[in-house]
């Protein structure tokens, strides 16, 4: 007799793909609009460095380990989100975006 027969996931529900696509799609653009603005990349770029994604750190404190994973993970979202939103480079860089770009 497996978990599922017994019924113990008769309460899952799987989540809405669509809405998490929409989702997906509408921070995608949130980012595109940042990444128009020289501040909109330093925040950017200030929320990757406070989320130690440019850091590597090997703390004895497990507990600080699994904080600063939170943190990476969270960082790491944010630079998934600006290449897909084409702006990584100039973030990472403190490039200027001209018009032609």
């Amino acid at each position: 007799m497996s978990a599922s027969d017994a019924g113990y996931f008769d309460d899952y529900e799987l989540p809405d793909i669509k809405q998490d696509e929409n989702q997906r799609s509408m921070l995608v653009n949130a980012i595109q609009l940042m990444g128009k603005e020289y501040v909109g990349r330093e925040f950017l770029r200030w929320l990757m460095e406070k989320t130690k994604v440019f850091e590597q750190e090997f703390p004895k404190d497990l507990t600080l380990v699994a904080w600063n994973a939170g943190l990476r993970t969270v960082g790491l979202e944010i630079l998934s989100l600006c290449s897909e939103a084409n702006i990584l480079q100039h973030v990472l860089t403190k490039e200027v975006i001209t018009n032609g770009e």
